[in-house]
């Protein structure tokens, strides 16, 4: 549902440069890139394996690929250069004990008029696989250290000199899916969000995930979203003087 509601959210939005910040294996700058026209995508991560998959899959697609294999700390971060027309930071602030310093950081690499996309997931989804599984992001070394509710996230937007332009809980498909994934104690890597645990819970798994996404897309996704929040989707700018 990201991906839909990045398609929906760009609609309009013109882009040349994309920062994809702490990209793992997903493709959403990719969408991003065919919606706004960009021809050039940088993505900033200390992973190489996650860069090198990031460059090829880019290439492929036909765009431009820079990789900045740096890690997400204020100091690494001072030395990148130049501004972009979209910012992607997904599935990355919760995971950093220093999110402020650094989504200022980031935020000041925006030009005038740009976009900014920060998903993370909900305070309420996080209580609540901790409730199912208490060892639940324990002694994860690239685990979860922040929670966000709405005030919180849209504080920590604001204190990064940024403006919230639309906020919506979303991805109810992963709320049940992560049930089913920690309930059962699946193995998963922190830092990537790669399943590493396969067989039958794995089956169940895509089963879960995939029959849910259609249902709720097929009913109300918005309604859903509220009701089973795994994911908030951000869209931030600069505000106008």
């Amino acid at each position: 549902m990201i991906r839909d509601l990045v398609e929906e959210h760009l609609q309009g939005v013109r882009a040349t440069r994309i920062l994809d910040v702490g990209p793992g294996y997903a493709d959403f700058s990719r969408v991003a890139a065919r919606v706004t026209g960009a021809r050039e995508i940088t993505f900033l991560d200390c992973d190489q394996d996650v860069l090198a998959w990031q460059i090829a899959e880019t290439q492929r697609a036909g765009l431009k690929a820079v990789a900045l294999p740096i890690a997400l700390d204020t100091e690494a971060l001072s030395g990148v250069q130049g501004s972009y027309d979209l910012i992607h930071c997904q599935e990355v602030l919760e995971h950093l004990p220093n999110a402020p310093e650094v989504l200022s950081q980031v935020a000041s690499l925006l030009r005038p008029g740009g976009r900014m996309i920060i998903t993370v997931p909900t305070k309420r989804s996080e209580r609540w696989l901790k409730t199912i599984n208490p060892a639940y992001m324990r002694n994860e070394p690239h685990g979860h250290v922040n929670k966000f509710d709405e005030q919180a996230l849209r504080d920590l937007i604001r204190g990064a000199g940024r403006e919230t332009l639309t906020l919506i809980p979303t991805q109810p498909h992963y709320f049940l899916a992560h049930t089913w994934l920690f309930g059962t104690r699946m193995k998963i890597d922190g830092s990537t969000g790669r399943i590493l645990t396969g067989g039958v819970r794995g089956f169940v798994l895509s089963a879960i995930t995939s029959w849910s996404r259609k249902f709720f897309l097929a009913t109300n996704p918005r309604w859903w979203g509220r009701l089973f929040p795994r994911n908030y989707f951000v869209v931030a700018s600069k505000p106008t003087p």
